[in-house]
């Protein structure tokens, strides 16, 4: 029975029921359709706040990554560079053990000689081709080396070493004009490519060390933003599970609510028939 004609508690009460179970239905096809729990600062002030600043924090670390990659670049190409040097040499050094030889012709010293000169030029080549965006860690002009960021504050940095493998050197000691024309002349090569081939070995070494250093700090970062994201993953995004059996409870909500209207707005009838005639 209605508490009265025009004011029914129980058809007031049925409908805000109805309308709360519409109202969260409503904002639970929300957060499926967007994947986002905390959308807006109004959706979780707090939530929203950590998960901005974290944000922050995966986008520097993009940045390192970027910066990392670089260095990775510019220390892959180094080290093939000394590489292909070092190889050339170990090849230069058999050209110059032919030339020692004391019973060779002229004509055959000659041509031995141009041969050294053309892997001289070669030598040159691959020194300077050792670039990776301006960035030549071979070629004596980065004598302070390379410097990356390293971490998202840009308060630690990874230093790739400058080195001088132009010939005449302290790597490469073999001078630059130095012919092999005379046995003599061939004697001094050789000693001067075994010392540069002992030499470009360390450098290498070296150089492989750095290019481990940079591999360990990309895979930290990588972990670092990958945590990161996971934790304003936990911050803000939907659940979709849960999202999924809140929604069917709502709809079930929604029903008795629909049902509970339906019986309520059916009392006024009661009261009608007491005025129909017998």
């Amino acid at each position: 029975m209605v508490d009265s004609i025009n004011n029914s508690t129980g058809v007031l009460g049925a409908l805000r029921y109805l309308q709360s179970a519409n109202t969260d239905i409503e904002a639970a096809n929300g957060r499926l359709a967007s994947g986002l729990k905390v959308e807006k600062a109004r959706d979780g002030a707090s939530a929203y706040q950590t998960a901005a600043v974290m944000k922050g924090e995966g986008n520097s670390l993009n940045a390192v990554s970027l910066s990392l990659s670089h260095a990775q670049s510019v220390s892959d190409i180094a080290i093939a560079s000394g590489e292909q040097v070092s190889k050339l040499l170990t090849t230069m050094r058999d050209t110059a053990a032919q030339a020692m030889s004391a019973d060779l012709t002229d004509t055959q010293r000659q041509a031995l000689n141009a041969s050294f000169t053309t892997q001289k030029d070669q030598l040159r080549q691959f020194i300077k081709s050792a670039s990776f965006d301006d960035a030549n860690l071979l070629d004596g002009s980065r004598p302070g080396g390379v410097t990356f960021i390293a971490d998202a504050a840009a308060t630690q940095v990874l230093t790739l070493a400058g080195r001088d493998f132009n010939m005449g050197g302290q790597v490469v000691t073999l001078d630059d004009a130095q012919p092999i024309d005379t046995a003599v002349g061939a004697q001094q090569a050789y000693t001067m490519l075994t010392d540069s081939i002992a030499n470009v070995g360390g450098q290498l070494a070296q150089m492989s060390g750095e290019s481990k250093r940079v591999q360990a700090q990309i895979g930290f970062v990588s972990k670092l933003a990958d945590a990161l994201a996971g934790g304003v993953g936990r911050l803000v995004d939907t659940d979709l599970p849960a999202e999924s059996a809140l929604i069917q409870a709502l709809q079930v909500k929604q029903q008795l609510s629909a049902h509970a209207l339906g019986i309520v707005n059916d009392a006024p009838q009661a009261l009608l028939s007491l005025f129909r005639p017998a």
